[in-house]
């Protein structure tokens, strides 16, 4: 998942709202899809996330974010295919293991709940700078600032380890690993002592930041932030028009 989570810069008026309206929008929607549990209510959430990424000019990268969360649906659908027995059996999917219709029904909605509830989550941290992200969460949510920056430091780990892992696993490549398998289970078998380095990198990392942090005086008075972000008649537009994927879901589902 290299470099899959990271803000992707851009103009758009979509990458130009205030970072609370896409904070927003990721926790509406992602509320709206446990509320609903209708399959066209969530796939047509989903068709929307990526008709926002085509209008941001980030559908590429957020292509590699859909593909991945597709492929984790999948084996879950799969999974839970296997222990929901109820209901009329449609076929088997292997000897002795049967597909029913509650099953399939319950297995796919599962499925689609998990993509559409994520999708606007990765959406959002691909079109929302991290500074303006922690602005908006002390100055405007009025979050401690240590709890804020709790949080946005976490979400900047997730790119920087994919980075490191990848980094790992082309070093791997270079002293003849192969790494590049298609099997799942021989993948999880390659990954997994690679796992080892990357969490010895990341102590070091949190260590380092740690030392860092507290040579500079952090959280040690009040803070300011250079750039006020303020409320446009887009952002007010755009707050309504999520706001409405609530009662629809309650509606729908």
């Amino acid at each position: 998942m290299k470099q899959m989570l990271e803000y992707v810069h851009g103009n758009s008026l979509i990458h130009r709202l205030n970072p609370l309206t896409k904070l927003i929008f990721a926790v509406v929607t992602c509320v709206a899809c446990f509320i609903g549990s209708n399959h066209l209510f969530l796939l047509g959430i989903l068709l929307f996330t990526i008709i926002i990424a085509g209008a941001s000019g980030i559908l590429g990268r957020a292509a590699g974010v859909y593909k991945a969360l597709f492929i984790l649906g999948l084996f879950l659908m799969l999974f839970q295919l296997l222990f929901t027995p109820q209901g009329r059996i449609l076929f088997y999917i292997l000897p002795g293991v049967p597909v029913t219709d509650i099953g399939l029904g319950f297995s796919s909605l599962l499925m689609l709940r998990m993509m559409a509830a994520l999708a606007p989550l990765s959406l959002m941290l691909m079109l929302t700078p991290m500074n303006e992200l922690l602005t908006a969460m002390t100055h405007n949510l009025k979050v401690p600032y240590r709890y804020a920056f709790a949080v946005v430091t976490a979400l900047r780990f997730i790119p920087a380890f994919s980075r490191e892992m990848d980094q790992i696993m082309q070093a791997q490549r270079s002293r003849g690993h192969e790494t590049d398998t298609r099997n799942p289970i021989k993948k999880i078998r390659v990954i997994i002592p690679m796992c080892i380095p990357l969490l010895i990198s990341s102590v070091r990392k949190v260590e380092t930041m740690a030392i860092s942090l507290e040579t500079r005086g952090f959280c040690t008075g009040p803070r300011s932030c250079r750039k006020k972000l303020g409320f446009t008649l887009f952002d007010i537009l755009a707050i309504i028009l999520v706001m409405a994927a609530l009662p629809v879901s309650i509606i729908i589902g």
